[in-house]
């Protein structure tokens, strides 16, 4: 009653006062034009005949009346009624909200004609299941629509729940939880109080605080109907993850008039909520909501010009925080599948006593205590002998140490890397492989923040997830086996101990031929250790593992013909250099020797990496860009941290780990370009080569100075020839070695190796 009397005072508003004080409609008409009417009755001038005065007239005006009547008339004129031209202008403006919203209601109208009446039977059955669950009584028409639309609800007078066609591929507890949420609104009657709202909006469409209020009603109806599948027993994680994944999966919500499941604008704020308890505010009950939108609006009137501040767009920082608190709703989706993985493993291998801090680690997870998160897996870290080696604990090999690896990284990286550029790295990676194609991720964010992020890591979803780091390890193949054994060939444990051999005999070799051609050129790689105790061959270090890695990749790739292939480089894998290209963020793996990289690929890697690092560090580097001028801008950037006339992302230059990621990438483009270099079949070909090299080692260093890989490989490729040669260019490496010597990562002990670097570029010299 009080909204709808609410909607009547324009009109009660010029209605004649009963009373004989100044009229209201008057008093406010004033406040808006000032001075700008004359004072006094306003009605268009006529002549007034008073047959017989009164003497209070006659006094009033100092003249006596013997005369007979008195005759008073004024000069004609035109005056403007401001009145009518505020109700006009109120009246556009009220016809203009309207059609807005009678567009989008047809538009409606047309989805519904084109959608389905749900009638699978079961899906039906879970239907009136929720319905028995919220005390609903009224009939409810649920829709399938061939669309990809979000899911909606609208209609209070006959109700309507639209699903997507793909809901009913769903699982049961995704489609429960949408269900609850969409009939909430049917019980709640929100449809109605939508309705209402709207004409609200358009009586009063020149106040702000309307449109503010009308907002904030539809982000607590919203939350209103999330505490009701929280009060039905859904985990706060599995629901936000629920939400986030509807919310990429139907990105498109058209502006029709029906209420939205998950819209984009106020997605953040809920998931924020339905996560953390402790961020929840004091809930306002609708009546609470609708009273408070009366009282604003019955100030619409006086207030009409105010300019209200308090929808000023959120800053930078509150962005990346809502981002990472997206980013670790999916975590938390994450560690629950994890979770039930580890179980599984546990219980296939006989092992009942789980680690003490096992469940710990996951509950921490599910209550978004990351504090103790991190904590645990640093712990794990610290004494698995992965990392701790001879002093590690053994307690720790068990039969579900990746699934808690894959956490731990995944978790490291979104909490330490900034939230932007780790999504761009998830987005850009994830959205450029094809379904069920095999992917290797090298590195810890390669790895790591692609198996979270990905639909499903043990369905392969969209994507099977590999990492070539881990291959010579026999439980990551008992790992692999398990999940995708039946779905893509795995090598077996006897293949991974063959191809030990093979890498031994063929590093016996090369060793007996430096031992024997000392003179000649070496063939142990640098930093591959291998050598003789007592007459036997070892062999160790990161070099002899990855070779080893190499060698079973290679059985993956051969064994797995039909599925196409990609790599997120840790390591260079040489057998792998003919059949690369550029991948976007990555690498593509063909299935046939690439020969000559097209001039179309190299233009669109070109022109990718110079649109990622234009937001990163701005636009100002460019294939002829000198080693001056790069060198230059890693000392004030970076050194001295002098950000004046900076056209980059400040947030970006100051986190090491999402400089070290992107500087990573793009150095492992540049070694695919090297590679051709050598192999070029013309001139033009290995000039084309040599330039993208170039500039991809440019970036890379550009990207992260303190990055040693990408210093060391920019450094090798100005020096691909002896000492005087032209294509020789000491200088220039000399200028990029003490360019990265200055960086503060490289001060003390820590810059050891980079000043040994520079003092044997400087050794050339002589």
């Amino acid at each position: 009653a009080s909204l709808a009397s609410l909607l009547i005072l324009p009109a009660a508003s010029l209605l004649p006062s009963i009373w004989s004080g100044p009229s209201r409609a008057d008093h406010f008409i004033h406040q808006w034009v000032g001075n700008m009417a004359p004072s006094g009755n306003t009605l268009p001038n006529v002549s007034l005949v008073s047959a017989k005065p009164d003497a209070s007239q006659s006094a009033a005006t100092g003249r006596a009346d013997d005369h007979g009547p008195l005759a008073v008339a004024t000069s004609p004129s035109w005056h403007v009624d401001f009145r009518w031209c505020v109700l006009l202008v109120w009246a556009a403006g009220a016809l203009v909200v309207l059609l807005g919203f009678v567009s989008r209601s047809r538009l409606l109208r047309g989805i519904e004609r084109t959608a389905q009446v749900l009638d699978d039977p079961e899906w039906l059955r879970l239907v009136d299941a929720v319905r028995s669950e919220l005390g609903l009584k009224r009939s409810v028409r649920v829709l399938v629509s061939s669309e990809p639309l979000m899911p909606m609800t609208w209609g209070w007078r006959r109700p309507v729940v639209l699903l997507s066609a793909g809901a009913v591929q769903w699982e049961r507890e995704r489609f429960r939880v949408v269900l609850r949420h969409e009939l909430a609104h049917v019980k709640r009657w929100d449809c109605l109080t939508q309705e209402v709202a709207n004409l609200v909006r358009a009586f009063y469409w020149f106040n702000p605080l309307v449109w503010l209020a009308a907002r904030q009603m539809c982000l607590e109806r919203e939350r209103a109907c999330d505490d009701l599948v929280l009060s039905a027993g859904a985990r706060p994680s599995e629901y936000a993850g629920h939400l986030l994944e509807i919310a990429r999966q139907f990105a498109y919500a058209p502006r029709v008039e029906a209420i939205a499941m998950a819209r984009p604008s106020s997605l953040e704020r809920r998931l924020r909520v339905i996560v953390d308890a402790s961020h929840r505010p004091s809930r306002l009950r609708p009546a609470s909501a609708f009273a408070i939108l009366i009282m604003v609006s019955a100030l619409a009137l006086g207030v009409g010009g105010y300019k209200s501040t308090a929808a000023s767009a959120e800053n930078s920082a509150e962005k990346a925080d809502a981002l990472r608190q997206q980013q670790l709703v999916r975590l938390q989706t994450f560690f629950t599948a994890k979770e039930k993985q580890s179980l599984e493993l546990a219980a296939k291998a006989g092992e009942t006593n789980l680690l003490p801090e096992f469940h710990p680690y996951f509950d921490a997870a599910a209550k978004g205590d990351w504090q103790t998160v991190s904590n645990i897996y640093a712990d794990f870290h610290r004494r698995h002998p992965q990392y701790a080696n001879s002093t590690g604990d053994t307690n720790l090999i068990v039969s579900y140490w990746q699934p808690l690896l894959e956490t731990g990284l995944a978790y490291k990286e979104v909490a330490s890397d900034e939230a932007r550029y780790v999504q761009t790295f998830i987005d850009e990676t994830i959205n450029s492989i094809p379904a069920g194609s095999i992917y290797f991720g090298g590195t810890d964010p390669g790895r790591g923040l692609i198996t979270a992020f990905i639909k499903s890591h043990q369905d392969a979803d969209p994507f099977f997830v590999l990492t070539q780091n881990a291959l010579a390890d026999s439980s990551y193949l008992e790992y692999l086996q398990t999940m995708y054994g039946g779905k893509i060939y795995v090598p077996s444990k006897e293949e991974s101990e063959k191809c030990f051999q093979e890498y031994v005999s063929d590093a016996t070799r090369r060793l007996d031929h430096d031992t024997n051609f000392p003179k000649e050129p070496r063939q142990i790689k640098p930093s591959e250790n291998v050598y003789r105790v007592k007459g036997n061959v070892k062999v160790s270090g990161q070099v002899a593992v990855m070779s080893i890695n190499g060698l079973i990749t290679k059985i993956i790739f051969d064994k797995n013909p039909d599925r196409e292939f990609y790599i997120e480089e840790s390591f260079p894998l040489d057998w792998m250099y003919p059949y690369l290209e550029p991948h976007g963020l990555i690498l593509k793996l063909n299935r046939q020797k690439v020969g000559t990289l097209t001039n179309e690929a190299v233009q669109r890697d070109h022109e990718y990496w110079t649109r990622q690092l234009q937001p990163m560090i701005g636009d100002w580097l460019n294939s002829d860009t000198s080693s001056k001028e790069l060198a230059a801008f890693v000392e004030k950037v970076y050194v001295q941290h002098d950000l004046s006339g900076f056209k980059g992302d400040p947030r970006f230059v100051q986190d090491e780990n999402a400089c070290k990621l992107f500087s990573k990438l793009r150095s492992s483009i540049g070694g695919v370009y090297k590679w051709h270099i050598k192999n070029a079949k013309t001139p033009d070909e290995r000039a084309s080569m040599n330039k993208e090299a170039e500039f991809a080692f440019k970036q890379a260093f550009a990207l992260c100075p303190d990055n040693t890989e990408t210093v060391f490989r920019y450094v090798q490729f100005l020096l691909p020839a002896k000492v005087g040669d032209p294509m020789h260019r000491l200088d220039e490496a000399i200028l990029i070695a003490e360019a990265a010597a200055h960086m503060p990562s490289f001060q003390g002990e820590n810059g050891q190796q980079m000043r040994g670097l520079v003092a044997q570029l400087k050794g050339f010299r002589k």
